[in-house]
């Protein structure tokens, strides 16, 4: 088990340069852009690691370790999804990953702060104020689908009835997705204008490996929720869960492409929106609704 749980960590984190790669690809083609290659971010990543890293005077060891930090907790992430095996219990457990995943936007938010910056501190502040609105529903999302009389274990998310309380849970997924891996129209990865980036500002003051594993961090959490909204879906095989990851790897690139990002001003209607989809799809799932 342990074993296969490690393979499966390596495999998500080899692609998950790549699935970011291909949508950029993507994003650029949608736009009448050549874009780069698909290859791209494993040359960024080999080149920001034989980089130095340097950090602002004064320092606290906490930005030191954070970059650690979040890397970590994306491989934890990666390893507890019920791929290769059917979850493991310390692991895979719905509620403990919340609290992992909000651990790492707390490192990386308290490294912000302590770099003295006002962007990096305004970032941190706007990161912190999105938090508290996407775990909430992430945490419902989550378990309206696997708690209701199969447990708290990720792999209770497996061979689910889907129907309308799927459909409506999927869809809240869908917007804390976007959060999550800071797409259009909540934020934006390509932007690095100080006064609306969000998840680009935490590592405004990285360099180096330690931007490197910031982003490394950032690719492997990425496919990791791309690999979590297909085990919502119908499918049950390797296939089509592949399938279920360029599906929504497509949709998300299509949306940051018709879509302009919103005022900070609006997200949280947007994910109150979500919170609503998924306490709706909680409702229809005691009713018993299969439609």
């Amino acid at each position: 088990m342990i074993a296969l749980s490690l393979l499966q960590l390596l495999v998500i984190a080899a692609f998950a340069p790549l699935v970011q790669g291909a949508m950029k690809v993507m994003r650029a083609r949608l736009q009448g852009r050549p874009g780069p290659s698909a290859v791209q971010p494993y040359r960024d990543l080999a080149k920001l690691w034989r980089k130095e890293s340097i950090l602002p005077d004064g320092v606290s060891p906490i930005a030191i370790v954070a970059p650690g930090i979040a890397l970590g907790v994306a491989l934890t992430l990666a390893a507890a999804l019920p791929l290769a095996v059917p979850g493991i219990p310390s692991l895979g457990e719905i509620v403990s990953l919340i609290f992992l995943l909000a651990l790492s936007r707390f490192a990386l938010g308290l490294a912000a702060l302590d770099s003295r910056s006002a962007f990096a501190g305004m970032a941190a502040s706007r990161e912190q104020t999105i938090a508290a609105l996407v775990e909430p529903t992430l945490l419902v999302a989550l378990l309206g689908a696997a708690a209701l009389g199969r447990g708290t274990q990720l792999s209770a998310l497996l061979h689910l009835p889907f129907g309308l309380a799927g459909l409506l849970a999927i869809g809240a997924f869908f917007l804390v997705l976007l959060a999550e891996t800071a797409r259009v129209p909540i934020d934006n990865q390509e932007t690095h204008y100080e006064l609306t980036m969000i998840h680009e500002g935490l590592s405004l003051e990285f360099s180096g490996w330690q931007l490197a594993l910031v982003q490394a961090a950032s690719y492997v959490r990425q496919l990791s929720f791309l690999l979590l909204a297909g085990l919502l879906l119908p499918g049950g095989t390797a296939w089509t869960l592949a399938a279920w990851v360029i599906v929504f790897a497509a949709l998300v690139t299509v949306v940051e492409t018709l879509f302009a990002k919103v005022r900070l001003f609006e997200v949280p209607q947007l994910l109150a929106s979500a919170f609503v989809l998924a306490a709706a799809s909680i409702a229809l799932r005691l009713l018993g609704a299969t439609l």
